[in-house]
């Protein structure tokens, strides 16, 4: 900037005052000498804090899935014509179970006993052999004579003869529990001392 002649002649005219604050309005001096004016110079303001701005939730809308109806079950395939199936293999027959074997009809036999006793005579294991292979009941009855002293004597006598015969009969094969014992005891008119094996009842 320069500075007018006339200035420093103004300044020492009044001595007085050079010692006072001189205040330059360099505006006016630029305008005295046809320079333009400066420029104002801008007092920037303090930038104000604003609140800050929230910004407004958005919802996302989602529109609903539309239902998918399910699938019709799809149709089974049209058959074709089908072959002929074979024939069955015939099923034999099942097999007819045995016909249970008929009872075979017992003989008939007889043992003679001494008087008096239950002892077996001799001959009785031949006589009851054909009973020892036997598969069905093989009934006993045996008899005594009746004593007039001992009215059950007679009876007595019988179960002893029956049992003496069954025992002879296990000892052979015949199950006990197809030997029927059974003591007549005294028999009107009948051998008191026969016993008889296969008949249920004296002929």
């Amino acid at each position: 900037m320069k500075i007018p002649l006339w200035l420093p002649c103004l300044v020492s005219l009044f001595p007085a005052c050079a010692t006072a604050q001189v205040t330059v309005n360099t505006a006016a001096l630029r305008q005295l000498e046809g320079l333009p004016a400066p420029a104002p110079a801008v007092i920037a303001k303090p930038a104000v804090a604003r609140p800050p701005v929230h910004k407004a939730q958005v919802q996302h809308y989602h529109p609903p899935k539309p239902e998918i109806a399910p699938a019709a079950p799809a149709k089974p395939p049209t058959p074709q014509a089908t072959k002929a199936a074979p024939k069955p293999a015939p099923v034999p027959a099942p097999a007819k179970p045995p016909a249970p074997a008929k009872p075979v009809a017992l003989p008939v036999a007889r043992i003679e006993f001494a008087p008096g006793s239950a002892a077996l005579p001799a001959g009785a294991a031949s006589a009851l052999k054909p009973f020892c292979t036997a598969h069905t009941q093989v009934p006993v009855v045996t008899r005594a004579p009746a004593d007039p002293t001992d009215p059950s004597g007679a009876m007595r006598l019988s179960l002893n003869r029956a049992f003496a015969i069954r025992d002879a009969l296990t000892a052979c094969g015949v199950p006990a529990q197809n030997i029927t014992p059974r003591a007549a005891g005294n028999v009107p008119g009948a051998d008191e001392n026969e016993a008889l094996i296969g008949a249920s009842a004296p002929p």
